[in-house]
């Protein structure tokens, strides 16, 4: 023999080897074959006892099978069922059993199926109205509410080892059984007999099975035993017992020793394949009535409210992987949910993920609806408009905070308004010349500077000056706060830092060769940033008030404002908007939509730390147009035109913004509605 036959005769050995220890053994095949023929000893024994059971007998078995199912048995029978709901076959029933109400059982899925083909048909198909049933205890009473209605049937409950209060029997799964269209199965078809027939006590099924007694004559000690000793037990089992299965204890007061025999087995001997098996041969060997019965109890179970059943911190972790949307639309369904989708730590996650303002005591559901509303009003200009008007000349500056909105006009006047109504509240007289910057300092004291050269601190209760600084050689033409530091930029080309909680004056910064005209400072005060008419952008340290960093924005005007939010700045020369990177002074963006030139911007940064830096600009200018910009887009998201001349000066937060026009006016652009 060669070297390749020995190889193909070693390859064909091993095939052997392989598929003999993938072969089951013949006791499994014994095993096996036992345990067929013990199930159909059972099913024979099934069909004797059936015929024996009367129809208060029947229901009172069915109940506690159901008791003792799971969500596979309620699926199958459910499907199987179909054939037997049938309407027109129910209709047929009732004129065999004329003192029992076939009234159909109403659920969520049933209706919903019921507008759905009334839609398609145009016309009712349903000629009989429908019972609305959503718990067991409501088909219980439905079913025995009178005597035209089915026997009264024992209202047992079962008592689960996880829980020591008592819950319907049927409430035995959280899931909902949807089917659209149930394939027919095949049963065998018998004619319906007379009621007094089918109540006799000795009646027969009106379908019988033929018992198998050819299985009978086989001789096997051990499943015959095991029969044996079964039945011998149940046999000497009580009747007030309390039967323990796997789902718990279940009252066997009124049972038959048959019956209970049939529970030992559903319940400890048969898997899911033969209760189903079983469920299929039982309901063929039922008459409508038990149908009825068991499809009462089926229709409710399509749906289980899950989310009412589950421990709370389970049913809010679920809740808690919706996003706000679905949670919206969750919390419609009951009550428990909408307690549940309310909780305030599911939306305290929520609000987490969004920058938004906090208040003391927050209700965080509250504060995420009403930030992404405000959120889509930005986005989509939607906003309330306030006209606020008393100036008889044009308005310079604006300013305000949560109550108050406070304006400087070039009337030489300072006007404090309430920014709910609109209405004026008072009127501060002392500069000699227009007021071209304002700022709030506390609550009740308010800085102001004017074209005559001097910066004023307001006490707002007494309506009068309280403060007056002198410094500046020229028009002071904007300032800006950071805690008891303020700054101060003038006509004389320089700006000035001054401790406003001692009126002292603590730096000069010296650098622009003309005029500047706008100011900002850093989150903590440390940079301050000037915007001058020499073209350039400069960087300055607060404390030592030396010039860290020059930026040559514009190549041929002035910089009319100037704007730092979390290492970006924005500026403005001309028409044309631009930010910078702080650190390299590094050009991120130029805006080009504006038709004359900008007289002021506001920019705020939402997000600094990403690759790409998400925030929004608020820009103004001669062409009385206010625009909102994203950082990252070049056209603007929104423009809004209100004013008949141009507008001089904008400030805005995360509700409104106000701006302050040569017509005369201020005007309150409302996102919070």
């Amino acid at each position: 023999m060669t070297s390749a036959e020995c190889g193909i005769l070693r390859a064909s050995l091993q095939s052997i080897s392989s598929l003999r220890q993938s072969l089951p053994s013949a006791n499994t095949y014994d095993y096996a074959r036992k345990d067929d023929m013990e199930f159909e000893r059972q099913m024979d024994k099934l069909c004797i006892w059936l015929e024996d059971w009367d129809h208060k007998q029947r229901c009172q078995i069915l109940e506690k099978l159901l008791q003792q199912s799971t969500y596979t048995q309620f699926q199958f029978l459910y499907t199987v069922m179909q054939p037997s709901l049938h309407r027109d076959l129910m209709y047929t029933a009732q004129t065999v059993f004329p003192t029992i109400d076939f009234t159909p059982v109403s659920t969520h899925t049933s209706r919903e199926y019921k507008a759905k083909v009334k839609k398609i048909r145009k016309g009712n198909i349903h000629r009989v109205k429908s019972a609305y049933l959503q718990l067991d205890e409501e088909v219980k009473a439905w079913l025995t509410e009178n005597s035209t209605k089915l026997p009264p049937i024992e209202n047992n409950t079962v008592k689960t080892k996880d829980s020591n209060r008592k819950t319907s029997p049927s409430r035995l799964t959280t899931l909902q059984l949807t089917s659209n269209r149930s394939p027919r199965l095949h049963r065998r078809v018998t004619s319906l007999r007379s009621e007094q027939q089918l109540t006799d006590k000795k009646d027969k099924s009106h379908l019988n099975l033929p018992i198998r007694r050819h299985l009978q004559e086989i001789n096997d000690v051990d499943t015959s035993t095991s029969t044996n000793r079964s039945i011998s037990t149940m046999s000497s089992v009580p009747s007030e017992a309390i039967f323990i299965t796997a789902k718990g204890k279940v009252k066997m007061s009124s049972l038959s020793n048959e019956a209970k025999i049939l529970l030992n087995w559903y319940t400890n001997d048969w898997s899911d394949k033969r209760k189903n098996e079983f469920l299929h041969k039982f309901v063929v060997l039922l008459d409508p009535r038990q149908h009825y019965y068991l499809s009462s109890f089926l229709s409710v179970k399509q749906h289980r409210d899950f989310i009412k059943l589950l421990p709370e911190k389970i049913a809010l972790k679920i809740l808690s992987y919706l996003n706000p949307k679905e949670l919206l639309q969750a919390r419609r369904v009951s009550k428990t949910w909408r307690k549940f989708a309310d909780n305030n730590d599911i939306w305290k996650t929520k609000c987490s993920e969004v920058k938004v303002e906090v208040p003391a005591i927050p209700v965080w559901k509250d504060i995420y609806r009403d930030n992404m509303y405000l959120r889509f009003n930005w986005n989509s200009g939607i906003c309330h408009t306030v006209d606020l008007k008393g100036h008889t000349e044009n308005v310079l500056s604006v300013i305000f905070d949560k109550n108050r909105v406070v304006s400087g006009s070039l009337d030489k006047t300072i006007k404090v308004w309430n920014i709910k109504t609109g209405d004026l509240i008072q009127t501060l007289k002392g500069h000699t010349k227009g007021i071209w910057c304002l700022n709030f300092f506390t609550k009740n004291l308010l800085v102001s500077g004017a074209f005559d050269c001097t910066i004023k601190i307001w006490n707002l209760r007494m309506g009068t000056a309280a403060r007056t600084l002198l410094g500046h050689e020229g028009p002071i033409w904007a300032m800006v706060r950071n805690k008891n530091i303020l700054v101060s930029a003038s006509q004389d080309k320089t700006a000035r830092v001054w401790d406003i909680g001692r009126c002292l004056l603590l730096q000069t910064l010296k650098g622009h060769n003309a005029a500047v005209f706008s100011v900002d400072m850093n989150e903590d005060g440390t940079l301050t940033l000037t915007g001058s008419a020499d073209r350039s952008v400069r960087i300055w340290d607060t404390k030592s008030g030396k010039c860290k960093k020059v930026v040559w924005a514009s190549q041929s005007t002035s910089i009319m404002s100037v704007s730092y939010s979390k290492g970006f700045f924005a500026c403005c020369y001309g028409e044309t908007i631009c930010l910078y990177r702080v650190e390299g002074a590094k050009l991120v963006n130029t805006y080009l939509e504006h038709h004359k030139r900008v007289e002021s911007i506001k920019l705020s940064i939402t997000d600094s730390n990403s690759s790409k830096p998400e925030g929004i600009i608020v820009s103004a200018g001669k062409d009385g147009m206010v625009k909102y910009w994203d950082i990252n887009q070049d056209t603007s998201l929104n423009t809004f035109s209100g004013h008949a001349e141009q507008i001089n000066c904008i400030h805005f937060d995360e509700l409104r913004i106000a701006s302050a026009s040569y017509d005369h006016k201020i005007r309150l652009w409302d996102f919070n509605v």
